[in-house]
């Protein structure tokens, strides 16, 4: 063997000893401990049984809160008029009864690190106490500067841990945060009255006391206002508006407690103020007064059926005072039951149809009784036919503007089968080439019906009256 050879052997055994003893030490080395790895536990800062809690507090340089039960067990803010919201205050005690932390940030530290946490003069202090006098207390630090999670302790305690973010927010929140903010609401299936001002332009509506001569039920409602005649509410329309379009405020956006209603500033004095009225069957009220505008997207309110401080309300939330009248009024010019007819005169220019039913059978079995349309006998399926044409005809638009009325094209005179009923007198007056002027009885036109409708009833009648004479 050559001497090269020996010392190749010689360097690859020494390479092959000293690769040995790297993997030994690297095997048996220890990784280094990272700082906070006891972080992966949590901590139990307070353990209350709600049922047993007595108050809960947090207290602040710049305010807080100090809840508490009352002798009748209900949970009361100390130096307060409004009402507690209750949900909000179960939400707070419930989280403050029992806090986990988040991770461990360190355990047992020594007293003089306290100071980089902020716990040497801590921001907040948060306090539970129950009945029989225990009381547990955390201590609440700066915010880490990396998160926006609080450092914490329990007082007397040298272990900091993070406090749970929704914690922190509660630490937050003064007493006023607590004030229920909600409006008074009524069951908007039972409503009982609607009225509402915008701009001087009003809206009424009011429960239907009298039964309807005609029909048994079209709406329990009638609009009494902005319209002369009577004329019965669209709750299909109402209840769409009110429940998904442009549904009511339910809570004051903030309360102005040191402030005069009566200060001009707020516009919410006077008689044409807007506002609006909802009560319902119980006796619940809504009764909204609004005043100006805070140049900020809201308006001031106040209620109108109390003395309570004025608020506001955002202007998004209050749409429902931009609803037409008309949109919330019944279209149907006459809506009826054909079994509460008993005649129909229908004047047309130079022609006129008279429909009869006479009741003859069973009353129930209208389809036995007899039909004639000027005393010629018809069927009753052409005598629906014409009934439905004449129900069906609508409404489709206010009258704008004032125009010159002489005699009616056109008049339909309804009479019930009650003799002590007055007949219905249903007017139509040209009002341009496209509408006709529509009235009720003596009431003056208000609403403008389509051409097309009422030449479809009078094309229908003059088909069926030529057919008749050709029998």
């Amino acid at each position: 063997m050559t001497e090269k050879s020996v010392t190749l052997i010689s360097f690859l055994g020494i390479l092959v000893i000293l690769t040995i003893v790297f993997i030994i030490f690297r095997s048996t080395r220890k990784s280094p401990k990272k700082p906070g790895d006891d972080s992966a536990s949590s901590m139990i800062l307070t353990s209350m049984e709600e049922q047993n809690l007595h108050s809960v507090s947090v207290k602040r340089m710049d305010g807080g809160f100090d809840l508490a039960l009352d002798e009748e067990g209900n949970w009361i803010l100390s130096d307060v008029s409004f009402g507690l919201d209750a949900n909000k205050v179960k939400r707070v005690t419930q989280a403050l009864a029992s806090i986990e932390s988040k991770k461990i940030i360190g355990k047992e530290l020594d007293e003089s690190r306290l100071g980089e946490f902020g716990l040497d003069s801590p921001v907040a202090r948060i306090a539970v106490a129950d009945k029989v006098g225990n009381l547990e207390v955390v201590e609440v630090g700066n915010k880490s500067p990396v998160g926006v999670q609080r450092y914490a302790r329990r007082e007397g305690s040298y272990d900091v841990v993070f406090l749970p973010t929704a914690i922190s927010e509660i630490v937050f929140m003064n007493g006023d945060d607590f004030r229920d903010r909600s409006l008074p609401m009524p069951n908007l299936d039972e409503i009982e009255k609607l009225e509402f001002r915008r701009d001087g332009k009003e809206f009424h509506m009011a429960s239907n006391s009298k039964p309807d001569p005609y029909i048994a039920s079209i709406s329990d409602y009638v609009v009494k206002k902005p319209w002369q005649g009577k004329y019965y509410l669209d709750e299909g329309n109402l209840q769409m508006r009110i429940r998904e379009e442009a549904p009511l405020p339910t809570e004051a956006l903030t309360y102005l407690d040191n402030e005069n209603p009566e200060n001009p500033k707020f516009g919410l004095m006077g008689e044409k103020t807007d506002m609006l009225y909802l009560s319902d069957s119980n006796g619940i009220v809504l009764h909204l007064i609004l005043g100006n505008s805070d140049d900020e997207g809201n308006r001031y309110a106040r209620l109108g059926d109390r003395y309570e401080p004025l608020f506001k309300l955002r202007e998004s939330e209050l749409g429902f005072l931009d609803t037409s009248p008309f949109y919330l009024t019944s279209k149907f010019v006459f809506l009826g039951s054909i079994k509460r007819v008993a005649r129909i005169e229908i004047e047309s220019n130079e022609e006129s149809w008279t429909l009869t039913r006479i009741e003859r059978g069973e009353s129930e079995e209208i389809k036995d009784d007899l039909f004639l349309i000027n005393d010629l006998e018809i069927a009753f399926e052409r005598f629906s036919s014409i009934f439905q044409n004449l129900i069906g005809i609508s409404r489709e638009g206010q009258i704008q503007e004032e125009r010159i009325r002489l005699e009616p094209e056109i008049t339909m005179t309804i009479s019930n089968v009650k003799i002590d009923v007055n007949p219905l007198l249903i007017r139509y007056w040209s009002y341009d080439e496209v509408y006709y002027q529509v009235g009720m009885d003596a009431e003056e036109p208000e609403f403008l019906v389509g051409h097309y409708q009422v030449q479809k009833l009078i094309n229908h009648l003059r088909a069926l009256s030529s057919s008749r004479a050709l029998d």
